[in-house]
Protein backbone atom coordinates (compact mmCIF):
# COMPACT_ATOMS: atom_id res chain seq x y z
CA UNK A 1 0.00 0.00 0.00
CA UNK A 2 1.31 3.42 -0.93
CA UNK A 3 1.27 6.60 1.63
CA UNK A 4 1.97 8.77 -0.64
CA UNK A 5 -1.16 9.01 -2.96
CA UNK A 6 -1.19 11.26 -5.76
CA UNK A 7 -2.09 14.59 -3.64
CA UNK A 8 -0.21 13.73 -0.95
CA UNK A 9 3.15 13.04 -3.03
CA UNK A 10 2.40 16.76 -4.63
CA UNK A 11 2.67 18.20 -0.87
CA UNK A 12 5.72 16.14 -0.17
CA UNK A 13 7.15 17.45 -3.33
CA UNK A 14 6.34 20.76 -2.35
CA UNK A 15 7.86 20.59 0.86
CA UNK A 16 11.11 19.25 -0.59
CA UNK A 17 11.53 22.20 -3.31
CA UNK A 18 11.52 24.49 -0.34
CA UNK A 19 15.03 22.66 0.91
CA UNK A 20 18.20 23.27 -0.60
CA UNK A 21 18.84 19.23 -0.16
CA UNK A 22 16.20 16.46 -0.76
CA UNK A 23 17.19 15.10 2.92
CA UNK A 24 16.51 18.17 4.03
CA UNK A 25 12.79 17.58 4.27
CA UNK A 26 12.87 14.71 6.22
CA UNK A 27 11.14 15.98 9.21
CA UNK A 28 8.65 18.40 7.37
CA UNK A 29 7.91 14.99 5.70
CA UNK A 30 7.86 13.20 8.62
CA UNK A 31 5.04 15.76 10.38
CA UNK A 32 2.97 15.33 6.71
CA UNK A 33 2.71 11.67 7.06
CA UNK A 34 2.05 11.88 10.85
CA UNK A 35 -0.38 14.51 10.47
CA UNK A 36 -2.55 12.08 8.18
CA UNK A 37 -2.51 9.25 10.36
CA UNK A 38 -1.41 10.05 13.49
CA UNK A 39 1.68 7.83 13.23
CA UNK A 40 4.16 7.16 10.72
CA UNK A 41 3.33 3.91 9.23
CA UNK A 42 6.06 1.17 7.96
CA UNK A 43 5.21 1.78 4.19
CA UNK A 44 6.02 5.67 4.82
CA UNK A 45 9.36 5.18 6.53
CA UNK A 46 10.76 3.14 2.92
CA UNK A 47 8.35 5.91 1.14
CA UNK A 48 10.29 9.08 2.68
CA UNK A 49 13.81 7.74 2.47
CA UNK A 50 13.12 7.08 -1.42
CA UNK A 51 11.44 10.65 -1.60
CA UNK A 52 14.84 12.48 0.25
CA UNK A 53 17.33 9.99 -1.44
CA UNK A 54 18.40 8.77 1.83
CA UNK A 55 18.05 5.12 3.93
CA UNK A 56 15.19 3.38 5.96
CA UNK A 57 17.65 3.19 8.88
CA UNK A 58 18.15 6.78 8.52
CA UNK A 59 14.57 7.51 8.35
CA UNK A 60 14.09 4.95 11.32
CA UNK A 61 16.91 6.06 13.38
CA UNK A 62 15.01 9.96 12.84
CA UNK A 63 11.54 8.38 13.88
CA UNK A 64 13.24 6.96 17.12
CA UNK A 65 15.08 9.79 18.49
CA UNK A 66 12.61 12.28 18.51
CA UNK A 67 9.86 11.70 21.26
CA UNK A 68 7.37 13.63 18.93
CA UNK A 69 7.28 11.27 16.15
CA UNK A 70 5.61 8.11 16.48
CA UNK A 71 5.57 4.52 14.91
CA UNK A 72 2.58 3.25 16.33
CA UNK A 73 -1.01 4.77 16.77
CA UNK A 74 -1.17 7.23 19.28
CA UNK A 75 -4.56 8.71 21.22
CA UNK A 76 -6.55 11.54 20.09
CA UNK A 77 -4.44 13.26 23.41
CA UNK A 78 -0.98 12.23 23.53
CA UNK A 79 -0.07 13.41 27.30
CA UNK A 80 3.43 13.42 27.89
CA UNK A 81 4.14 13.98 31.57
CA UNK A 82 7.69 15.19 32.10
CA UNK A 83 9.80 13.09 35.28
CA UNK A 84 13.20 14.30 34.90
CA UNK A 85 14.74 15.68 38.37
CA UNK A 86 13.32 19.18 38.71
CA UNK A 87 9.59 17.82 38.00
CA UNK A 88 10.42 14.55 40.21
CA UNK A 89 11.34 16.99 42.79
CA UNK A 90 8.15 18.72 42.74
CA UNK A 91 6.08 15.28 42.69
CA UNK A 92 5.58 14.56 38.63
CA UNK A 93 5.99 10.68 40.18
CA UNK A 94 2.52 11.34 42.02
CA UNK A 95 0.85 12.93 39.10
CA UNK A 96 2.13 10.37 36.95
CA UNK A 97 0.77 7.72 39.52
CA UNK A 98 -2.80 9.95 39.74
CA UNK A 99 -2.37 9.91 35.89
CA UNK A 100 -2.59 5.82 35.31
CA UNK A 101 -5.50 5.59 37.77
CA UNK A 102 -8.15 8.01 35.79
CA UNK A 103 -6.79 6.82 32.56
CA UNK A 104 -7.08 2.86 33.38
CA UNK A 105 -3.56 2.79 31.55
CA UNK A 106 0.14 2.05 32.05
CA UNK A 107 3.03 4.53 30.49
CA UNK A 108 2.79 3.91 26.70
CA UNK A 109 -0.36 3.09 26.36
CA UNK A 110 -3.59 3.85 25.13
CA UNK A 111 -7.11 3.63 26.64
CA UNK A 112 -9.27 1.15 24.58
CA UNK A 113 -11.62 3.92 22.88
CA UNK A 114 -8.29 5.63 21.60
CA UNK A 115 -8.72 8.46 23.09
CA UNK A 116 -5.42 8.89 25.33
CA UNK A 117 -1.91 7.82 25.26
CA UNK A 118 -0.08 8.27 28.38
CA UNK A 119 3.80 8.99 28.17
CA UNK A 120 6.95 9.38 29.98
CA UNK A 121 9.29 12.74 28.89
CA UNK A 122 12.71 13.26 29.89
CA UNK A 123 12.59 17.02 29.97
CA UNK A 124 9.99 19.89 28.86
CA UNK A 125 12.18 22.73 29.55
CA UNK A 126 9.75 24.05 31.69
CA UNK A 127 11.64 23.44 35.06
CA UNK A 128 9.97 26.22 36.23
CA UNK A 129 6.81 25.16 35.76
CA UNK A 130 7.05 21.70 37.60
CA UNK A 131 5.73 19.32 37.23
CA UNK A 132 4.31 19.68 33.18
CA UNK A 133 2.13 17.90 31.31
CA UNK A 134 2.55 18.41 27.47
CA UNK A 135 -0.42 17.80 25.28
CA UNK A 136 -0.21 17.12 21.86
CA UNK A 137 3.17 18.47 21.38
CA UNK A 138 1.37 22.22 21.76
CA UNK A 139 -0.65 22.84 25.04
CA UNK A 140 1.76 22.86 28.39
CA UNK A 141 -0.13 22.77 31.75
CA UNK A 142 2.44 23.85 34.48
CA UNK A 143 2.34 22.88 37.78
CA UNK A 144 0.40 19.66 37.28
CA UNK A 145 -0.06 17.84 40.97
CA UNK A 146 -2.31 14.99 41.53
CA UNK A 147 -5.08 16.81 42.47
CA UNK A 148 -5.36 19.00 39.02
CA UNK A 149 -5.34 15.05 36.83
CA UNK A 150 -9.18 14.30 36.90
CA UNK A 151 -9.91 18.25 35.87
CA UNK A 152 -7.39 18.18 33.39
CA UNK A 153 -8.54 14.65 31.91
CA UNK A 154 -12.29 15.71 31.97
CA UNK A 155 -11.10 19.13 30.26
CA UNK A 156 -9.34 17.35 27.22
CA UNK A 157 -12.59 15.02 26.82
CA UNK A 158 -14.23 18.20 26.35
CA UNK A 159 -12.42 19.83 24.55
CA UNK A 160 -11.26 17.39 21.56
CA UNK A 161 -14.96 15.28 22.24
CA UNK A 162 -15.21 11.28 22.69
CA UNK A 163 -12.62 9.33 20.84
CA UNK A 164 -14.16 7.20 18.08
CA UNK A 165 -12.01 4.90 18.83
CA UNK A 166 -9.14 5.30 16.41
CA UNK A 167 -7.32 7.94 18.10
CA UNK A 168 -7.72 10.50 15.39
Amino acid sequence: MAVFTEDLLKEAESIIAQYPHRKAAIMPLLWLVQEKFGYIPNEAVLEVAELTGTTLVHIEAIIKFYEMFHDHPVGKCQLMLCTNVSCLLQGADKTLQKLKEVLGINVGETTSDGMFTLEEVECLAACDKAPVLLVNAMDLYEKVKPDKVEQIIADLIERYGKSDGTGK
